[in-house]
């Protein structure tokens, strides 16, 4: 086998040739093969590929050695292939690998992409057609390769032919109705074998010119100047799609000769009618977007205008002037012409459309000046106006000067209407009739009664025209009372009857038929109390308001009523109100409840304000600030800030008693403090020890709470298992107590955190510490035991010294080093302590609180205090 090596070094070239020549055992075995990288190649050259087209990938494999098997794969999928050439009908990547013995060879990926055929769409300007109109429609297709295209209407494909004419992917049609229908496109690419689906229909309609229509928007056709006139030509089907021609006595009407008529839309319209415009009118329809196109004239219209207005003539029937209230106003308004419709205005208000205004029942509210407009259109003409005056029958009243009798007076009553008409007078009491006779005379206006039990009541009165058929409305009644002296009452306000010095009252003395015709005198004791004699009494209107009262005022009071007009009549007197007033003014008393001297925070503090009477209003008040309006003044959870004097007013109305004031003192709870306490045990085995202590020097009970909830354990020592959920959690303690207090403040939280962790590192570090000690004490013990003694020539010298030694006072080894150890023990001890000192002082996060609290000793180690 040959074996060549080439080196290339920027100065010098080395070539080495290397032969080897290998024979084989057996000679039969042929040498590998090497194949080159096979290529996928494609049997078409075109940009775009689409599916229908057959579609053949090749591997090739240039120089390769003959009798190759292949393997394809598309997406990386086997598609058990094995030929050199395949037929690919899906996009994808292909892959092709060459074999032959235990050699292969696989080509890089190919994508290969087939798309769909294009969908042509039909275009054109047209939706519609008339006989005779050219027509394109157009094959559009987005690709830009060669087609031809073939067209189809229905399931029949279109030829060219006289009608008909195909130029590229144009389609052209002189329209006939049988053209009527939707129409589809469809290619072909050249020179492949590609074939586009059908597009979408695209529809035509053929139809025959329509006939226009023309009519006048009114009902009459012979109008008045300034008139508004409107003729509509229109084309029921498509009206949006053409436009309007006008004539005139067959000449076109130019568009802008008449500044008075106008062609918007499909409407000629005359703004203001002249002589002028008289004709005959019709028009035909031109298409807004093929404008050749043209249908035929409508049906003339003959329109008439006259030179001049006339106003429309107002008739009248029953007339009066003036017209009484439900009296009957009837008018008649009139216009030549058709087409009229009639408005009645009243002044510039529509009363009524209508040409007969017709008032069953005229009221004052008719008066006015009214005229009728005769309208058509927004065409309308005025009448000439017409005053109608509309009165009520004069009102008549019935005047006296009493209003109130007792039995055996005279009064009269006058019924008094101010019209100069000629009337004729009626009495009524009530519903009834009143007739002259011994008790009542009625001359003209006037009815005089000798007063009985019986006229107590109302009379009205009524006139009626002579000659006519007006009656006057009935007076407001007038009320005559015939009655029996009232009886007045008494009251007081406000409505206890005992009152202290400078209080303020009102006594009230009413009658409560017609007070307001009553005036009143007061006595006291029985005595008539003059008006200006007390500067404290005062008598506005019917009461007696005594605004500083004293004991002087004390007594019993009365009151009767005087008559304002009829001075000398007065009813007896009330029943009498007595009052007390006394001498002095007692302070409001204070009740208390659960009272302590000093009070510890959360108790409760009980107040209650007292006043003897009735009516009052309690105010506490603390200080300056807003009070509290209560009888009760109460607590439930005391705090410093309830600390302070207090005081109560009693108050009604204006007048007000303040009581003595009271101090409530408030003292702070003995405080809980929750300790931490480093154990051996507690280090050893990962649990915590907290200690609840309260420093009053009383003996408590306990309660402990893991995140506010209670556990079960009275004493001042909680032992807490190191877990997970403990390390994380918080613990509160607080003292109970059975004499006040009743229990301590709640203790501040503590939650252990990482704490547990730093006790083994601090462990750790301790126990290191304690074994470096410990081997270096054994470690000089034995240097000093091995040491070699120096080689003397004296005898050996025995460890252990004898009594004899001990007379010659020499020394052996042995006490040597018993002399030297304390020492080397203190000098070990000292740098235990140092060591020891410093790990103390390690801060352990919500452990240590403050450097300078002194810490406990428990089972000769250090505790300290949580937070």
């Amino acid at each position: 086998m040959p074996f060549h090596i080439e080196i290339s070094e920027p100065l010098c070239s080395i070539i080495v040739a290397v032969s080897v020549q290998v024979k084989s055992q057996d000679s039969t075995t042929e040498p590998p093969v090497q194949i080159p990288k096979p290529q996928i190649t494609l049997n078409v050259a075109h940009k775009v590929l689409y599916k229908t087209e057959r579609v053949t990938l090749s591997c090739e494999v240039t120089g390769g050695p003959p009798g190759l098997q292949y393997d394809w794969y598309k997406n990386s999928e086997d598609l058990g292939e094995h030929q050199h050439n395949i037929t690919a009908s899906d996009s994808g990547k292909y892959e092709c690998k060459a074999t032959k013995g235990a050699m292969s060879e696989k080509s890089d990926s190919y994508t290969l992409t087939l798309e769909d055929p294009p969908q042509p769409q039909v275009r054109s300007d047209w939706t519609e057609a008339f006989h005779g109109e050219k027509v394109s429609l157009q094959c559009v297709i987005q690709a830009s390769e060669n087609w031809n295209y073939m067209w189809f209407k229905g399931q029949n494909k279109i030829v060219s032919n006289d009608e008909t004419n195909i130029q590229g992917n144009t389609l052209t049609l002189s329209v006939q109705s049988s053209h009527d229908g939707e129409y589809v496109c469809q290619a072909v690419l050249q020179d492949r074998k590609v074939t586009t689906s059908m597009s979408t229909p695209y529809s035509l309609t053929v139809r025959e010119l329509p006939q226009p229509k023309l009519s006048v928007e009114s009902q009459w056709k012979t109008f008045y100047p300034t008139e508004k006139v409107t003729l509509k030509c229109s084309v029921k089907e498509d009206s949006d799609k053409w436009g309007y021609e006008w004539f005139r006595n067959g000449a076109p009407l130019p568009k802008d000769k008449d500044k008075d008529i106008s062609l918007p839309g499909n409407t000629l319209s005359i703004s203001s009618a002249k002589a002028v415009h008289s004709g005959q009118y019709t028009c035909r329809g031109r298409h807004l977007k093929r404008t050749p196109v043209t249908t035929g004239e409508a049906e003339a219209v003959q329109l008439h205008v006259n030179d001049n207005t006339p106003k429309p003539t107002i008739t009248k029937h029953e007339w009066f002037e003036p017209f009484y209230s439900n009296e009957q106003a009837q008018l008649h308004c009139n216009m030549p012409g058709d087409g009229w419709e009639y408005h009645w205005y009243k002044g510039t208000n529509l009363r009524i459309t209508n040409p007969e205004l017709t008032i069953d029942s005229v009221s004052v509210t008719d008066t006015g000046v009214y005229h009728c407009k005769a309208q058509r259109g927004d065409f309308s003409v005025n009448s000439e106006t017409l005053q109608v005056t509309v009165k009520d029958p004069p009102q008549p009243q019935v005047r006296s000067d009493w209003t109130e009798a007792f039995h055996g007076e005279k009064v009269s009553l006058q019924c008094v209407i101010q019209a100069s008409e000629n009337w004729n007078y009626m009495w009524f009491k009530g519903q009834n009739k009143i007739v002259s006779n011994d008790e009542t005379n009625i001359q003209g206006n006037t009815l005089t009664l000798s007063v009985q039990s019986s006229h107590d009541g109302e009379y009205v009165c009524q006139a009626e025209l002579q000659g006519r058929k007006v009656t006057t409305a009935k007076s407001t009644p007038y009320s005559l009372t015939v009655r029996e002296l009232p009886k007045p009452e008494l009251s007081i306000t406000p409505e206890w009857k005992t009152f202290y010095p400078t209080e303020k009252l009102t006594l009230k003395c009413s009658v409560k038929e017609d007070s307001d015709k009553w005036g009143y005198e007061w006595f006291r004791n029985g005595a008539p109390l003059p008006k200006d004699k007390d500067k404290d009494i005062s008598f506005p209107g019917n009461t007696l308001s005594i605004s500083s009262a004293k004991a002087v005022h004390s007594g019993q009071y009365t009151c009767r009523g005087r008559h304002l007009k009829r001075t000398p009549v007065t009813t007896g007197e009330t029943g009498a109100v007595q009052l007390l007033v006394y001498d002095t003014t007692p302070k409001a008393a204070i009740t208390k409840r659960e009272w302590f001297e000093l009070f510890y925070t959360e108790e409760r503090v009980q107040l209650h304000c007292n006043m003897s009477g009735v009516g009052w209003k309690y105010h506490w008040y603390k200080g300056t600030n807003p009070p509290i309006i209560n009888p009760e003044l109460t607590i439930n959870s005391v705090s410093h800030a309830h600390t302070g004097d207090y005081h109560c007013k009693a108050q009604r109305g204006d007048f007000s008693v303040n009581s003595k004031t009271l101090q409530v003192r408030v003292q702070a709870r003995p405080p809980a403090s929750l300790t931490l306490e480093t154990e051996l045990s507690d280090i050893m085995t990962g649990d915590m020890t907290l200690r609840c202590n309260i420093t009053d020097g009383r003996q408590w009970n306990y309660t402990w709470f893991m995140n506010g909830q209670q556990l079960n354990e009275s004493s001042n020592v909680l032992k807490v298992a190191g877990n997970e959920e403990t390390i994380k959690s918080e613990f509160k303690c607080k003292g109970r107590n059975v004499v006040r207090p009743l229990y301590s403040a709640l203790s501040d939280g503590f939650i252990a955190n990482n704490i547990i962790f730093k006790r083994k590192i601090l462990l750790a570090i301790s126990g290191c510490l304690v074994c470096c000690i410990v081997i270096l004490i054994i470690g000089c013990i034995v240097l000093k035991i091995t040491r070699k003694p120096e080689v003397k020539e004296t005898p050996h010298t025995d460890l252990f010294f004898s009594m004899t030694d001990s007379k010659n006072q020499t020394a052996s080894p042995m006490k040597e080093y018993i002399d030297s150890s304390p020492t080397e023990l203190e000098e070990l001890q000292e740098k235990e302590e140092l060591i020891t000192d410093r790990t103390s002082v390690v801060h352990e996060d919500g452990v240590i609180k403050d450097e300078e609290t002194p810490a406990s000793e428990a089972n000769g180690l250090t505790s300290f205090k949580g937070r």
